[in-house]
This record gives structure tokens, C-alpha cells and sequence, in this order.
């Protein structure tokens, strides 16, 4: 009776100290393949499973699945990848080909340059921007949409699961993030980024921290060169379009194809941005794909679960506000 005695308040001890800080992560595209698994492998591994306040999705037009092992158990992004089709992106790709009547298309014209849209028959959007700039637009109602809605529910517990996981022994953060993660060099992160993320910024709470992490194409090590030089020019203009957003500009477009829905940004589009290109030292050493996703996995991992994260949304906190004094001041000159 004792030794049972004393199993419990061993157990009870080691689970009071679970700390998490309610967080949704949005991968878009390949690139956050590389990172989920292995940070849902670390989540799993301290406390036993994946707890309801971090919620977990991937947006990418390549149904390829990736994983993460230990111990014998492996890590599949299977339960939480939103495969998206490109069957309506063939059909219109062909269409267009044709030069048949699409009326709809003047919905998008001002936005999509459809002279350049193009559907091959291979994994993802093979570096055709325009094709992801639309495939986006037709798929945002059905399958984006309410994928973010529910994944969002996550971020502030209800009272009776918040009990029941105060039950378990957990202490909930008051604070809560999102964090997209996305590759900046391809063409399904780059194109759905911008959407994404001020759609996030409308749905969800006030309080709640949005971070963005991009890949940069020189973290791209299994790119050709020529897959590397037009990667790095849709780096350069996805950058440019979301430093305009920071320096004031709207974001205000149509994303579905009768025009009643658009999504509209009049504001920062994140809290900060962290570009990621695994490289140090100058660029003498470089991480290969696995290992940089391992390493991003575990900061992630560390931010939602100890005081890491809390101490450093702090000092964020104070950087941004001394940040929107300057661009206050700037403005006024």
C-alpha cells in the first residue's frame, strides 16, 4: 500500500510540472514537412501525448507525407495534412488553353495573371507562382477557411477542458501564439503566405502572438541551380510584398470566385518575422534539410512548453512597441 502510495505521488509530482502554452501551427508547403514531425516526436516524448491546446495543420497541393521515428514509434503528418487538389486548377488550366469563357475570371484579373498559369502533372506547383496564385483563390471557401476556424477553437481552452487538464496536472499559459511556418523559395508557401496570415490575424483572439518562419532558398540544399535562381526570385518578391504590408500598405483581394469573399489586412501582418537559412559561421557550415528542421522543431518545442517562451514574448513585446514608436515618428516626418 505504501509503495502504491508512493507511485502515485511520484506520478502526480512529475506530471504537476507540465508547463504548455496554447499554440496552432500552420505549415504551408514541403518545407514545414520537415519541421512538424519531429517537433510532434518531442511533444509526444515529454508529456506522453499531444495535448489539446496544441493544435497542428499543413496546407500543401503535394500529397507526399513525411515522419519522424524513436523508440520504435513513428510521427506521421498524416492526421493533420490538408492535402489540397489541383483537379479545379487542371480544369482551368485547360480552359484557358482553349480560350473558353470563364466569367468568373474577371473576379481575378486584377490580381491573378492568368497568361502565365500553368498545371503540371507532377507533385506541388512546380515553381509557377501565378498557377498558386489562383489555385489559393479556388480552393480558400472549401478547404483553407475552415481548417484555420477549427484548429483556431484550440487556442483558448473551455472552462471544463481547461479543468480537466488542470486535473491532469498542467499549467496552462494565459499568453497563447501562432506560428506559420513556411518555405520561401517554392510555390506553395510564398503564394499562400500572405493569405494566410491575414486571415489569421482577423480570426484570431486579440492577445494572441502570430510569428512567421520562412525558409530562404539558400536553405533549399536539394535544389538544382536553376531551381535555386528562380526560387530566390520568388523569395525576393514575396519579401517585398510583405515588407510593404509592414510599411502600411492594405492587402484587400478577392478569395473565392463570385467576389463576395475577400480577405483584408490594413495592418502588420505578424508580430515578427524569423528568416531561416541554415547557415553559420558566415556560411562555412551548413545544416542539411533534416538537421535545420530538427533545430526549428526544437525552439518550437522549447516556446510552448517551459518559461523559454513567456520570457521571450516579453522582450518581443518590448522590441515591437519600440519598433511602432519609430515607424510612429517616421510617419509624422
Amino acid at each position: 500500500m505504501l509503495q502504491s502510495n508512493v507511485i502515485a505521488t511520484e506520478e502526480t509530482r512529475r506530471v504537476s510540472n507540465f508547463f504548455v502554452m496554447p499554440t496552432v501551427y500552420i505549415g504551408i508547403g514541403g518545407y514545414s514537412k520537415a519541421v512538424f514531425p519531429t517537433l510532434d516526436r518531442l511533444i509526444h516524448e515529454h508529456y506522453g501525448f499531444r495535448p489539446g491546446p496544441l493544435q497542428f495543420s499543413i496546407f500543401d497541393f503535394d500529397e507526399a507525407k513525411s515522419e519522424s521515428s524513436a523508440n520504435g514509434k513513428k510521427y506521421s503528418i498524416e492526421p493533420y495534412l490538408v492535402s489540397l487538389p489541383k483537379k479545379t486548377l487542371k480544369d482551368v488550366a485547360k480552359k484557358l488553353r482553349r480560350k473558353a469563357d470563364l466569367p468568373w475570371i474577371k473576379t481575378f484579373k486584377p490580381y491573378v495573371a492568368f497568361e502565365h498559369v500553368r498545371y503540371a502533372e507532377a507533385p506541388g506547383l512546380n515553381l509557377f507562382p501565378q498557377s498558386g496564385n489562383l489555385a489559393w483563390r479556388l480552393l480558400w471557401e472549401s478547404h483553407i477557411l475552415p481548417e484555420l476556424k477549427t484548429k483556431l477553437k484550440g487556442l483558448h481552452p473551455m472552462p471544463h477542458e481547461l479543468h480537466e487538464l488542470q486535473r491532469q496536472g498542467f499549467k496552462v499559459s494565459n499568453r497563447s501564439c501562432i506560428w506559420v511556418v513556411a518555405g520561401g523559395g517554392s510555390t506553395t508557401g510564398p503564394t499562400g503566405l500572405i493569405p494566410i496570415v491575414a486571415e489569421l490575424k482577423r480570426l484570431k483572439p486579440s492577445e494572441t502572438n502570430l510569428f512567421v518562419i520562412v525558409f530562404t532558398p539558400n536553405s533549399y540544399r536539394d535544389k538544382t541551380d536553376p531551381q535555386r535562381t528562380r526560387g530566390r526570385a520568388i523569395f525576393l518578391a514575396t519579401m517585398e510584398s510583405i515588407l510593404e504590408l509592414f510599411n502600411g500598405k492594405v492587402f484587400d483581394q478577392p478569395y473565392n470566385s463570385n467576389g463576395n469573399y475577400r480577405i483584408t489586412l490594413e495592418e502588420d501582418p505578424c508580430d515578427h518575422l524569423f528568416l531561416v537559412d541554415g547557415s553559420f559561421s558566415g556560411g562555412r557550415t551548413e545544416l542539411k534539410t533534416e538537421e535545420l528542421g530538427d533545430l526549428v522543431a526544437t525552439y518550437l518545442f522549447k516556446f510552448a512548453t517551459g518559461p523559454v517562451g513567456e520570457h521571450l514574448l516579453g522582450k518581443i513585446g518590448n522590441l515591437n512597441s519600440g519598433l511602432k514608436s519609430v515607424k510612429e515618428v517616421s510617419n509624422e516626418i
